[in-house]
């Protein structure tokens, strides 16, 4: 028999079950620790999305015209990128989103706790047909 604190524990201590196959996100981040560590907290996050990381906006441009995307991933509070090539390219990039998010954060293991992640995961949840309007 469940009882109603075992289902209240379950529901926090992990992420609801969602399919992203057929995902493909594009991340940009200069810092190669903090690269590999948000490729790693989306992958856990974001189940069977193709997530490919790069560290330079050259690279970033380049595989932007190689590949078919929905979703950028970029780190806010690196200098310049706000101002970049590439975010005025993603910008209008079709039937996609940009994501902001403060990569080093990932490092701080209450930043990688169930509830926080859950928040950022919505930042990721939108509707292709709906002219990739986010869903909260």
């Amino acid at each position: 028999m469940t009882n109603k604190n075992d289902t209240e524990n379950t529901e926090t201590n992990s992420l609801e079950t969602r399919d992203y196959q057929g995902r493909q996100i594009l991340v940009w981040e200069a810092d190669e620790s903090n690269l590999e560590l948000t490729i790693e907290v989306l992958s856990d996050m974001l189940m069977g999305a193709n997530i490919k990381g790069v560290q330079t906006e050259s690279q970033a441009l380049e595989l932007l015209g190689t590949q078919k995307w929905d979703t950028f991933v970029v780190d806010f509070l690196t200098e310049g990128v706000s101002s970049s090539e590439f975010i005025k390219k993603v910008n209008n990039y079709p039937e996609s989103i940009l994501v902001a998010l403060s990569m080093s954060s990932f490092k701080l293991e209450e930043e990688r706790e169930v509830s926080k992640l859950e928040l950022t995961r919505r930042l990721f949840e939108y509707d292709k047909n709906a002219n990739a309007s986010i869903r909260v």
